[in-house]
């Protein structure tokens, strides 16, 4: 099947032919995207992700009739500008302000020592309960699920272990707990 016929009955919406298409390039683009990313933020940026957001974006841009697309180099071009570009963004994001994965702390003697010193410290009863108070009111303004996720990580269940026992994948877990970080940054809460 020629490349101008495949792109008409994906302006047409048939899955079969978007399916062909993202066979047809998926293994192309992932290299691309990964390639961007650096090893630090790679916890962060899934290439994948990138690659499903290319597609999402190609195909409703394409239904609306905002692509004019010849050939198959016409395709491949476009295809990789998009990913290039939504790798660039994701990585720039990422990189921004609190986000940057520069600044987090390493593991250093100093820093663990540091660490050490804290942890030794016992906290009086009146942070504990100051403490506990906090949690209660800022675990009450999450929703249920966010609020079960956080709870098991407190318990001490690893996102792996989390993810198994809801019966999703790690990933999205580290991603609510991320999510979770942001708000308590914001919020001025303690974690």
């Amino acid at each position: 099947m020629s490349t101008d016929d495949l792109i008409q009955r994906c302006r047409r919406g048939d899955q079969e032919a978007a399916k062909q298409l993202v066979d047809a390039y998926v293994e192309r683009l992932l290299p691309l995207a990964r390639r961007r990313i650096s090893q630090r933020l790679a916890s962060r940026v899934d290439a994948e992700d990138i690659v499903q957001s290319v597609f999402r974006t190609f195909f409703a841009r394409l239904k609306d009739d905002k692509f004019e697309i010849h050939d198959q180099d016409d395709l491949s071009r476009l295809l990789v500008r998009i990913t290039v570009h939504k790798t660039l963004r994701q990585i720039a994001h990422h990189k921004a302000a609190k986000r940057d994965p520069n600044q987090e702390t390493g593991h250093s003697d100093t820093s663990h020592e540091q660490l050490l010193q804290i942890l030794a410290h016992e906290p009086t009863p009146e942070h504990t309960v100051s403490f506990l108070d906090q949690l209660e009111y800022f675990m009450q303004q999450l929703p249920e699920n966010d609020r079960r996720i956080l709870a098991l990580r407190l318990e001490g269940y690893s996102t792996d272990e989390i993810a198994q026992q809801l019966g999703t994948y790690d990933r999205k877990i580290r991603r609510v707990l991320e999510r979770i970080r942001d708000l308590a940054e914001r919020d001025g809460f303690p974690f």
